[in-house]
């Protein structure tokens, strides 16, 4: 399972944005603010690549899922960096 979190200052607001992938499951979890949204997977990888987007407070993100399950944000233009790394279990 590869887990990842970020941490996004967004106007006055920091948003939290989590994101996990579990392979033998088929699944992605998208957690934005608490809400959480399924994404379907193929199972034991994606197939291919994978963008999702949405809001930030007024603003734009892009969530890039590459075809082995690791995810980057973007925000602003640039890439986030995670907050406190990445994690792989499997």
């Amino acid at each position: 399972m590869k887990r990842v979190i970020w941490r996004v200052q967004a106007e006055e607001e920091t948003h939290v944005v989590s994101y996990m992938f579990a392979r033998l499951r088929g699944k992605i979890t998208v957690t934005i603010d608490g809400e959480s949204f399924d994404l379907p997977a193929g199972f034991f990888g994606l197939g291919a690549a994978k963008r999702e987007i949405f809001r930030l407070g007024d603003e734009q993100a892009v969530l890039v899922v590459d075809k082995k399950g690791s995810a980057q944000l973007l925000f602003q233009g640039a890439t986030v960096p995670p907050d406190g790394g990445t994690e792989d279990d499997v």
